[in-house]
């Protein structure tokens, strides 16, 4: 169906918010890339609460969760219990009336509902002060939880966090995982029985390589590396250990075998039998290490870290690209740093500064435990993590030269912390690649915010231009990094004075970052005049479109009722609260499957075809194009507003609209336009746009 379009009478929409929002993500375009306009592609996006009232996501009292107590450290992914479209997940670190307890709330329908009526394989099932906990003891401090999905159709939630245990044979912070049943709904410990104690005397599902040492900061993901269809929960984590130094923090990373295992026997770690002789799988799992034995009683433990005589910590893991099988997002990457002085008459090494570094788990199964050795790839070599060389450490310890070309770092000689990790493509139906984000030293006490990703499957090159994405004068800390479809969108925390202020931000589709909360997130609700402080925990991100292989790496997503990337964010009020917002108004593939819009001329009139993945109310943008300028190496217009004009509401499926070449009432003038179709819910915010086309006005 043709309909006509008349010119719009009322002011650009664009223009408003211009005058409305700073564009302070124009203002870091220009200290990194020149002096810019508007950048193309950038229309602007909007933040919306979840729920649009902007009310807390830390508030169920009936489960436990006491909205008038602070709200700590959380995780945030899209999930779906049916493998279809998307919503929002959340799990954090709750304060109660006693120890700290790990809740997990999902988004739907406007409201935030809490995930888990009790745990079952845990001892929190034996005394349920707080139904909603996950925690495997609730008289101990559940911290830094994790969630992802996995499981067939990658329907179900898992979460991972630690916490202290007790027992014959635990020390301090061991880490567990859960996953969601949806027909119970419960959460169900996984793992083998590591021993016993507490309350119950039950199996001990702990995952760390032993459990007398203390492990923390897991990080889960969702992948196969032999079947895309049904992912498996990858857990990594930090865990100190005896030797070569002891009390030296490792890397660890443990793949699931199950769902359905009769039991673990055979599974390192060991177990420990039960009555019938075998080693329990708890929840029908075992969780099995991989790598190279290299540390360790005996040198048996398989860690990852480049300098196993230092702190090796904050681990993250995602999956990505095609493995040698040809599986889809079928290869792990871990990220992580190392930090603390080395010992250099072990290791034969000298850097005592914070290094990034990066690692993908290859299954060959030759010499290493669970099937799987990591090759560390970093911006000038690779090498595999294993016991050769001179100092058994493998070829990035080989030497100092060694290990820098081994590391993600812009300045190899300079701290770099806090990395994330995100699977991602630029481009449509190309593999994903590991896209890592972090924090370095820029001098004066400043640290910049990075982004860096896997170039030719050999090395990882710096994005940006390699500069940082933050303000270069405000020291920048605690990254996270998502897709939502083939864009990239990041977080992080700013310093200003004593205080912390929360950015969003995405790179638009010639490689220009744009901050999407330009003078640092607000509150939906009072006061909105100024941006809010944040606690010093890390602001997460995720989206309804991550790139995996169920949505095609992000090129066929499912409508979702949030249809956009979104984040959480912990305020330093006392108390501390946890909320939730999306950004919305971003190109969006399914919203517009494709993202692609087609304007054909004729004469004094235009076509415009797209498709539509819902039904929508929908408008153009119209930018005029002033000139054109280098932006990193790429050629890049810059863009005057024209304004918008409304094309009606239109049913999902092809469209077809008739537009007359007029905005606000005025014929264009002779030049070149952007042209970008967007749709809007029924309050007028916009939900998402397409890709931006280019015509000539002659």
């Amino acid at each position: 169906m043709i309909k006509r379009a008349l010119a719009d009478p009322e002011p650009s929409q664009e223009a408003r918010l211009l005058k409305r929002r700073p564009r302070r993500g124009l203002r870091a375009a220009v200290l990194t890339g020149g002096v810019l306009l508007l950048l193309g592609g950038t229309a602007v996006a909007d933040v919306v609460g979840l729920p649009l009232n902007g009310a807390q996501v830390n508030s169920d009292p009936a489960a436990g969760i006491n909205p008038a107590l602070n709200a700590k450290e959380s995780d945030v992914t899209g999930g779906s219990l049916a493998g279809g479209a998307r919503v929002p997940w959340a799990v954090f670190r709750q304060q109660t009336s006693g120890a700290d307890q790990i809740f997990s709330r999902s988004f739907a329908n406007g409201v935030w509902t809490t995930r888990g009526s009790g745990t079952v394989g845990g001892r929190s099932s034996a005394s349920p002060t707080f139904s909603g906990s996950l925690n495997f003891d609730q008289g101990q401090d559940g911290e830094a939880p994790t969630i992802d999905f996995a499981g067939a159709n990658r329907a179900v939630p898992w979460a991972t966090w630690y916490e202290d245990t007790q027992g014959t044979g635990f020390g301090q912070n061991n880490i567990f995982a859960s996953r969601f049943d949806n027909a119970s709904g419960k959460w169900i410990f996984a793992g083998q029985g590591r021993g016993t104690g507490g309350i119950g005397n039950v199996p001990v599902p702990s995952l760390n390589i032993h459990t007398d040492q203390s492990a923390e900061n897991p990080s889960v993901a969702g992948g196969s590396a032999a079947d895309a269809t049904k992912p498996g929960p990858w857990v990594t984590w930090q865990e100190t250990t005896t030797a070569p130094v002891s009390g030296a923090d490792q890397i660890f990373v443990s793949r699931p075998l199950g769902p359905g295992q009769a039991n673990c026997d055979g599974v390192t770690p060991a177990g420990v039998a039960d009555a019938s002789g075998h080693v329990p799988a708890v929840g029908g799992f075992c969780f099995q290490q991989t790598g190279v034995p290299r540390v360790g009683p005996g040198d048996n433990d398989p860690s990852l870290n480049i300098d196993p005589t230092r702190n090796g910590v904050e681990p993250d893991i995602a999956f990505t690209g095609k493995n040698a099988n040809g599986v889809q997002d079928g290869v792990p990457w871990v990220v992580w740093y190392e930090k603390d002085n080395t010992n250099s008459s072990i290791s034969g090494l000298t850097h005592n500064n914070e290094m990034v570094f990066a690692a993908k788990g290859i299954g060959d199964g030759v010499g290493a435990n669970g099937g799987f050795h990591y090759v560390a790839v970093g911006n000038q070599n690779s090498a595999t993590l294993d016991a050769t060389g001179t100092n058994h450490f493998g070829g990035c310890a080989a030497s100092n030269t060694a290990e820098e070309g081994c590391s993600l770092n812009k300045n190899p000689n300079v701290d770099a912390e806090d990395p994330r990790v995100a699977a991602g493509t630029l481009n449509p139906g190309q593999p994903t690649v590991p896209w890592v984000v972090w924090s370095e030293d820029t001098g004066n006490g400043v640290h910049g915010i990075f982004v860096s990703r896997l170039v030719n499957g050999s090395h990882f090159e710096l994005f940006n231009g390699g500069q940082p994405i933050s303000d270069p004068r405000r020291d920048s800390t605690k990254p996270d990094i998502t897709f939502f479809g083939n864009t990239p969108y990041v977080s992080w925390l700013e310093q200003r004075g004593s205080n912390l202020r929360g950015f969003y931000g995405h790179f638009d589709t010639n490689g220009v970052f744009i901050e999407d909360t330009p003078s640092g997130v607000r509150l939906i609700g009072p006061p909105r005049d100024r941006a809010h402080l944040l606690a010093d925990v890390r602001a997460p991100i995720s989206s309804a479109c991550t790139a995996d292989p169920f949505t095609n790496d992000g090129s066929n997503c499912a409508i979702a009722q949030v249809n956009a990337p979104f984040f959480l964010f912990t305020t330093s009020d006392s108390p501390q609260r946890l909320f939730a917002q999306a950004i919305v108004g971003g190109i969006s593939c399914a919203l517009f499957p494709g993202c692609k819009v087609h304007v054909t001329q004729h004469g004094h009139s235009a076509d415009i075809d797209s498709d539509l993945g819902q039904d929508d109310t929908v408008g153009i943008l119209v930018q005029r194009i002033i000139r054109f300028t280098t932006v990193h190496g790429k050629r890049v217009p810059q863009l005057k507003p024209v304004g918008r004009v409304p094309l009606g509401k239109h049913h999902r499926g092809h469209v077809s609209i008739h537009w007359n070449l007029r905005v606000n009432g005025h014929k264009l003038n002779p030049g070149q336009y952007l042209i970008t179709l967007r749709g809007f819910d029924r309050h007028h915010v916009p939900l998402g746009t397409t890709k931006p086309t280019k015509i000539a006005i002659h």
